[in-house]
């Protein structure tokens, strides 16, 4: 009797690390994402709720158990929260630039 072969379906590549400019592409979108009104953006109001988010994905996280894809998805959110905290103090300097430091919570 000749065997069936099994055609193996399309295997997902290896993991590949994300670029800054994707992780910033991700949180632009995300922060665009929240927004249904076409009026002034309150940035730094996105800006609470994106560390919001993350603050709630690192507290869901230590519930995950130990593997190399918590390793892995906890560097992505620590870079997550670098950025962010770097999109925080850069917006808080142009503020207070600006004169308008009641946007970064002054």
């Amino acid at each position: 009797m000749f065997k069936m072969s099994k055609k193996a379906g399309p295997r997902p590549g290896p993991f590949r690390r994300l670029s800054d400019s994707e992780i910033l592409l991700f949180v632009t979108q995300t922060l665009q994402s929240g927004s249904s009104d076409r009026e002034a953006p309150d940035f730094s109001a996105k800006l609470q709720v994106l560390k919001d988010i993350l603050e709630q994905q690192e507290i869901d996280l230590l519930n995950w158990p130990n593997s190399p894809g918590k390793d892995r998805f906890y560097a992505s959110h620590l870079k997550a929260k670098r950025l962010v905290a770097e999109l925080t103090k850069d917006f808080c300097d142009a503020a207070a630039a600006n004169g308008t430091d009641q946007a970064c919570g002054e």
